[in-house]
């Protein structure tokens, strides 16, 4: 009796089946670190066997990519431009912000965040606005679809009685605002990981020796928007944090989110979209996938 090839290697394929997945996607850190399954491909020589004959078994392995590896999918230009090199998703959510100045009289609490982003060097959009106590770190507060050589910054402000403070942005060289991926540290003057300072939740994105821990596609924001003077301990760039995670398939989660990044279907303090924010594509179907 004869084996058909795919009888020959289904138990090998069940074996490796977890290397097989439709495409690479990154994960926001709010579900897992570990690195997106590798995709893979098997194949049995000869393709026709006899009964108790053991076929060759070939298999090629291609492992995800990474933004810390060599010719990553996402540069950082520093201190924290993300340049893609090639057609990609990237979805930015709020880890969390509290204002530290050096000033006992400020309340981190009571500070409204003003986090802006810009595409391509445009006009700078609000993405968020709001006291720490509005932060949702599992919202996606910005979703697109990404061509080669595109550039995304981002910036930030507070308000304080009543004014907003300067606006800073990733294209200052300052290091207000940086942009950092798995196993960079964090570019302060002391160990912020051993300070008493750290704030909870950033805490989770360092690793035991104070280095960034996230996904492989991910990047994490971070912003200093009360200090200027970088030997201060204030100077803790984590007065807003962010993470931004890239995607070769659209991250849909399931609320309609349209290609220009504002969400119809799930409106943050308003109608629309983030903070109000009118959908300007609100007809528009998201419901796709890169070929």
């Amino acid at each position: 009796m004869k084996t058909s090839q795919w009888t020959a290697i289904s138990a090998a394929v069940i074996a490796v089946s977890t290397l097989v997945t439709p495409r690479s996607f990154a994960q926001p850190r709010t579900t897992s670190t570990i690195p997106s399954a590798p995709k893979g491909d098997i194949s049995a020589y000869p393709s026709v066997v006899q009964t108790g004959t053991k076929p060759t078994l070939t298999w090629n392995i291609l492992y995800p990519s990474n933004l810390s590896g060599t010719n990553p999918p996402v540069l950082v230009n520093p201190p924290g431009t993300l340049i893609p090199n090639t057609t990609i998703y990237a979805t930015v959510q709020i880890v969390g912000n509290g204002i530290t100045a050096c000033s006992t009289v400020r309340d981190p609490l009571t500070h409204y965040v003003d986090v802006r982003l810009s595409l391509n060097g445009g006009t700078y959009s609000q993405i968020f606005y709001g006291t720490p106590s509005e932060v949702v770190p599992s919202k996606q507060l910005y979703i697109k679809r990404m061509t080669a050589n595109q550039t995304l910054d981002f910036g930030g402000r507070y308000v304080i009685d009543g004014v907003y403070t300067p606006f800073y942005t990733s294209l200052s060289s300052n290091l207000q605002v940086v942009s950092l991926v798995d196993g960079a540290t964090i570019p302060t003057t002391f160990p912020l990981y051993q300070s008493s300072n750290l704030k909870s939740y950033l805490r989770p994105y360092l690793n035991s020796t104070g280095t960034v821990k996230i996904g492989p596609l991910s990047v994490l924001v971070l912003m200093e928007l009360g200090n200027t003077n970088r030997n201060a301990t204030c100077f803790d760039l984590q007065d807003v944090v962010l993470l931004v995670t890239f995607s070769t398939g659209h991250p849909n989660n399931g609320h309609g989110n349209n290609l220009d990044g504002v969400d119809s279907s799930n409106p943050g303090q308003g109608h629309g979209g983030p903070n109000g924010m009118v959908d300007p594509s609100g007809g528009v179907d998201d419901e796709r996938r890169l070929r």
